[in-house]
């Protein structure tokens, strides 16, 4: 029979590891699901679920190694704490997803979500006493537990009652469901839900004495049960993402590949060859101290690696569809596309060469009608031109008679022209070297200068057509943002294309506005600003042709001019709300400026911004509700 004892242990070694493999998982997915839009009830009541399983399995996994009877109780209660909050938190699921669907709880749903509550914490309470669950049970079963009490049908009723009034609410959903992409989501979401609460629930206090009898058979089901598990909990997890991100499906369905990869798989697979080899070593007696380490960093990095190599290939096959073409061409341009340190990196380089080439001491590069000066350079011992010098120097060469204007002051100016199809000529700039350099007579040097300064009248003019890529991303992005919260937000509820998706929160509105206020004049806060989603914006930028930024500045303004009073500033009572906001955000002002301006304390100052910032959030909400008719 030692074939049976010798399976009975392989079987129990292969649980141990899957089960700390669910915990892996279910951890990892949990901190993934802190990254969902948490304002979701769907996405909250999911993370409480999963918080549950993290409690379940992760005391599960302690238990295998616990010797200490005491702290093994102790680990077992709040292993049961997981098990009472399991059904809660499945039924306030159910129930988010049902109003998702337009089918929000008329009283009756939102009664039994607080009994449910109510009862788990009762149970919960229990767990400081003996009631719930008597004393520990070691060495006679499979696996320790706790001993069952006359309160364990009670919980048993309430674990699986719940449970079928959340799977209750979950059909009621599938139903709610029009498109056959959602229903089948929600068919995904249903089914996977099944694992987590029928793998959950501790069998041993029923069936402690078969399990002892026949342990390898008990082992066997863990395992698959297990095993269903760890596959539910990724499966619930992908249905949840379309709830949580606006987000094409593509890159929900790659990113939340990537992270289970290179995340909780790769942590278990590490787990289990490292438990192997101990227990091998246990087996045989033998030091695998070292080994361990080895196989573990091995481990790591050849997984790493080998998602690194095929996730592409996986996502491409699996994820693109017809679309495989145009994200190929989004992703070169990604890598091709040249930013402002790179053009200047580039164009010092080229203006150090011409230095010497022709033996000269320095020289400038000024740019013509770009969005930024930070092109503007000099290189060695050139002069430092002010922008009146530079505004002459560049209306001198766009005149027509350019080859009569080649010098200024003694300095040598090289026009950078970029010539149209239609032969008509812009001027990107101009490099002026220090000294009027005379290269006519030596060819060779005419030719490499020649030849230097059209790179550089390259490097311009390709940047002149990016600038007017990211105007258009600049433009395009605000609009592309409208529709995706509207995929996100219609994926269940259809009537949300009708309506323009969520309404906007007055909470969540009033923290935008403070994080657009704060960077008014650029910023990411700014830039990533969820105000540009607003039909209020849009509308700017659609009547106005204004740049989706300018639209955020405008309608900031205008909401800021409602506080204003009538007449010239003054600094008065009245004036108080508006100051604070123009000064501090549209002005620059510092706040000690500003307190000592207004005789306020600072303390006073950030009280009465607050209140600023409410009635600017109020403002703009009427003029979005405004917009939206």
């Amino acid at each position: 029979m030692d074939w049976i004892s010798n399976l009975d242990i392989i079987l129990k070694a292969a649980s141990d590891i899957l089960t700390a493999g669910i915990a892996i998982i279910a951890f990892s997915l949990f901190i993934n699901a802190l990254t969902f839009q948490l304002r979701d009830i769907v996405t909250k009541s999911f993370t409480f679920v999963l918080l549950s399983i993290v409690t379940i399995f992760g005391t599960d996994a302690f238990i295998t190694v616990i010797q200490d009877l005491n702290i093994l109780k102790i680990v077992i209660k709040i292993h049961w704490l997981g098990l009472i909050l399991l059904p809660t938190a499945y039924y306030l699921f159910s129930d988010a997803l049902l109003t998702l669907t337009g089918k929000p709880s008329k009283g009756k749903r939102k009664i039994a979500g607080w009994i449910s509550i109510l009862i788990s914490t009762g149970f919960a309470g229990l767990l400081l006493t003996d009631l719930l669950v008597g004393n520990l049970i070691t060495g006679f079963s499979p696996a320790p537990y706790l001993e069952r009490t006359v309160l364990n049908d009670v919980f048993s009723i309430f674990f699986f009652g719940v449970l079928a009034l959340s799977w209750y609410n979950f059909i009621r959903t599938y139903k709610r469901t029009l498109t056959k992409l959602s229903r089948r989501r929600m068919l995904y979401l249903i089914i996977s839900a099944v694992g987590p609460a029928v793998g959950s629930f501790p069998y041993l206090l029923y069936g402690s004495a078969f399990a002892a009898q026949y342990q390898a058979f008990f082992w066997f089901l863990s395992l698959i049960a297990n095993g269903l598990v760890a596959i539910s909990i990724i499966g619930m997890t992908y249905s949840v993402s379309f709830f949580g991100f606006p987000w094409p499906d593509r890159v929900i369905k790659s990113r939340l590949f990537r992270w289970v990869m290179r995340g909780p798989i790769t942590a278990s697979l590490t787990l289990g060859i490292t438990t192997i080899i101990t227990r091998l070593g246990k087996q045989f007696g033998v030091d695998t101290s070292a080994i361990v380490i080895l196989a573990m960093v091995a481990s790591i990095v050849l997984f790493e690696f080998l998602v690194t190599i095929f996730a592409p290939i996986w996502e491409r096959i699996f994820f693109y569809g017809d679309g495989k073409q145009e994200l190929e061409k989004i992703r070169a341009l990604e890598e091709r596309l040249l930013t402002t340190n790179d053009i200047r990196q580039f164009l010092e380089l080229i203006l150090t060469s011409i230095c010497d080439r022709l033996q000269i001491s320095g020289a400038n590069l000024i740019v013509n009608n770009f969005s930024t000066d930070n092109l503007d350079i000099k290189t060695g011992t050139a002069v430092t031109l002010k922008p009146d010098e530079k505004k002459s120097i560049l209306e001198k060469l766009s005149n027509k008679k350019r080859e009569q204007n080649k010098s200024h002051k003694g300095f040598a100016l090289l026009p950078l022209i970029d010539s149209g199809e239609d032969d008509s000529e812009n001027l990107l700039g101009a490099v002026i070297l220090s000294q009027d350099v005379v290269v006519g007579q030596d060819p060779d040097k005419k030719k490499a200068l020649d030849q230097l300064v059209s790179r550089v009248t390259l490097a311009l003019k390709d940047r002149k057509e990016q600038e007017r890529l990211f105007v258009s991303l600049e433009m395009l992005t605000p609009q592309v943002s409208v529709i995706q919260d509207l995929l996100a937000s219609s994926r269940i509820d259809q009537s949300r294309i009708l309506n323009g998706g969520r309404k906007v929160d007055p909470r969540t509105l009033e923290k935008w506005v403070r994080d657009a206020l704060t960077q008014i004049w650029g910023g990411p806060k700014l830039l990533q600003n969820p105000i540009l989603q607003l039909n209020a914006v849009q509308m700017r930028v659609n009547e106005k042709n204004e740049s989706p930024l300018n639209a955020i500045r405008e309608l900031l303004r205008e909401a800021a001019n409602t506080l204003k009073p009538e007449g010239d500033r003054q600094y008065t009572n009245e004036w108080i709300l508006y100051n604070i906001v123009d000064l501090k955000f549209f002005e620059g002002w510092k706040v000690r400026d500003i307190a000592k301006r207004l005789a306020l304390s600072e303390a006073d100052l950030y009280r009465k911004q607050r209140i600023a910032i409410n009635e600017i959030s109020k403002r703009i909400i009427g003029f979005e509700e405004k917009a939206s008719q």
